[in-house]
């Protein structure tokens, strides 16, 4: 998140949509035959073109901000019955909702991001349709598909509509109301960082009691160890930019390091990053680092409980895959 309030000063919001627009279509649309491919990136598109100039439009208030990122919870969720490529797509929404809320506000022109949104997925899909020859690929790719799938498939709205009334939908339920919560709580409590909360909620709640209980536990340690590290070094170094550039950088580098190897040090890191890049935007990186370790255990709290609640009734249930969104 501070990486991108740092090319968004940069370049600009709108130009910073495009941009991301045409990142997140082609990795939306990467697998499957090429029509079902474009068709699903045009959904895509569509829909991260109307979500982000909702965020960027109700990013100021707290009842609008939560009914965005839930939705966009929701839809992401859902998606994840449609497989591997479908639950990335569903994730890369989420994140988007996220980033279109963190940089809206006032001065920001909602439509102006939505149709450079537009455009930048519109510029993906005609590149993914020229590189793989649309024509000849698909009728190949059509055609290896029948003869491995022996029969016949059932429609994405059969199966869409299983899934809204499933374990996967009422777990998409669950996850949109604690969302919802989280971002309401964050605008009344930490109202200078207002979506510390439900980003916690997002990366820790899983389909699983236990896992969800895991990944809150690493998320809160890591955080901890984070502000401490962090803090420290920041009152150690001398006093300046340039400090504080190379401080980010090394954080950023150790936390790539750590990527999918430890998420207690991934996020240590990660919060070092956030301290580090709160100095250099506002000089006050102690109280970032505190409210950032408040913020997390209360988002922590909300998922596990949420899930917790919901493992009253099916807990593990099958069909309900997790969701992977460790990150910011």
């Amino acid at each position: 998140m501070v990486v991108a309030l740092l090319v968004a000063v940069a370049v600009g919001e709108t130009v910073l949509s495009g941009a991301l627009a045409a990142l997140f279509v082609i990795a939306s649309g990467h697998d499957g035959p090429l029509s079902e491919r474009l068709a699903e990136m045009a959904r895509f598109t569509l829909v991260g073109a109307i979500l982000g100039g909702l965020a960027f439009w109700s990013a100021d208030a707290a009842w609008a901000a939560a009914v965005v990122l839930g939705t966009a919870a929701y839809v992401g969720t859902i998606a994840t019955v449609g497989g591997p490529s479908s639950a990335q797509a569903g994730l890369l929404l989420t994140l988007w909702a996220l980033l279109a809320l963190v940089l809206g506000g006032e001065g920001v022109d909602p439509w102006r991001v939505s149709v450079a949104f537009a455009v930048g997925g519109g510029i993906a899909i005609g590149i993914t349709a020229l590189r793989f020859r649309m024509a000849i690929v698909d009728a190949a790719d059509d055609a290896g598909s029948l003869e491995a799938g022996g029969g016949a498939v059932p429609s994405r709205r059969r199966v869409m509509k299983e899934a809204v009334v499933g374990p996967i939908g009422r777990f998409a339920l669950v996850r949109t109301a604690a969302v919802a919560a989280g971002v309401v709580l964050g605008y009344w409590w930490f109202p200078a960082y207002p979506l510390w909360v439900a980003i916690t909620v997002i990366v820790v709640l899983q389909p699983s009691v236990d896992r969800s209980t895991t990944v809150a536990a690493q998320r809160v340690i890591g955080t901890a160890l984070g502000v401490a590290v962090a803090v420290t070094v920041a009152q150690a170094i001398p006093r300046g930019d340039l400090a504080a550039v190379v401080a980010l950088l090394v954080s950023g580098l150790l936390m790539l390091a750590f990527m999918g190897a430890n998420y207690i040090l991934f996020a240590a890191f990660l919060t070092a990053v956030v301290v580090f890049g709160e100095h250099l935007a506002l000089g006050d990186f102690a109280e970032a680092g505190w409210e950032r370790l408040l913020a997390t255990a209360v988002g922590a709290l909300i998922a596990v409980a949420a899930i917790a609640v919901r493992a009253t009734g099916e807990d593990g249930a099958p069909g309900t895959p997790e969701i992977e969104s460790r990150g910011s």
